[in-house]
């Protein structure tokens, strides 16, 4: 616990603020309060869906962590978690994406997810990943997550990916949590929170 209480105080605490907006110092109180779990969820929308996001992420415009640039993207800076959510079509089976990841037979859920978490794979240092598995029986759509950790390069810190494809009608939804392992024990129930409120928009 002292450890997770120290890699916390790390973290970035001071931001800019407005007069009466959470502090940095609030958030992380907060978040141990509740039991290590992340700020109270709000409705967003992207693409044909709505979900649940905790309300303390911000607009995150680097996106470079996500394949597409119409990508939703969001940072938690005080936790130190990006999110990402990306949509895809059969139309994307002739991206980039899936060069050398072709779908076998109409699998297009398992198809794109396995094409997104090798390309993520092949951007790592000594990557690996966990088994596949279906998502929770509380998410309203079939879906498959799984975990990825690696090095951006060579003596930099390891970074964990949780990372969810949903298929929502003809749409595949890559849904991505990132952090570095000590977050990510605690907030991969927040991750299944938000999986578990994606609803057609």
């Amino acid at each position: 616990m002292k450890r997770v209480i120290f890699f916390l105080l790390l973290l970035p605490l001071i931001n800019a603020c407005s007069p009466g907006k959470e502090t940095s110092k609030d958030i992380l109180k907060r978040f141990k309060t509740d039991g290590y779990n992340m700020s109270p969820l709000k409705k967003t929308v992207y693409g044909a869906i709505k979900f649940q996001l905790p309300e303390t992420m911000e607009v995150d415009y680097s996106s470079t962590y996500a394949y597409k640039s119409t990508a939703f993207t969001r940072r938690e800076y005080n936790l130190g978690i990006l999110f990402s959510v990306e949509r895809f079509t059969e139309g994307d089976l002739y991206s980039e994406l899936m060069t050398d990841y072709p779908v076998v037979g109409d699998d297009f859920l398992n198809g794109f997810h396995d094409a997104y978490v090798n390309r993520r794979l092949e951007s790592l240092y000594q990557g690996g990943t966990t088994f596949k598995k279906d998502v929770s029986n509380k998410v309203k759509f079939p879906g498959t997550i799984q975990v990825i950790s690696g090095q951006s390069s060579e003596g930099y810190n390891f970074l964990y990916y949780v990372t969810s494809t949903l298929k929502v009608d003809k749409d595949y939804y890559i849904f991505q949590f990132i952090c570095e392992k000590e977050m990510m024990d605690y907030v991969f129930d927040d991750f299944e929170r938000i999986l578990a409120s994606v609803r057609k928009k």
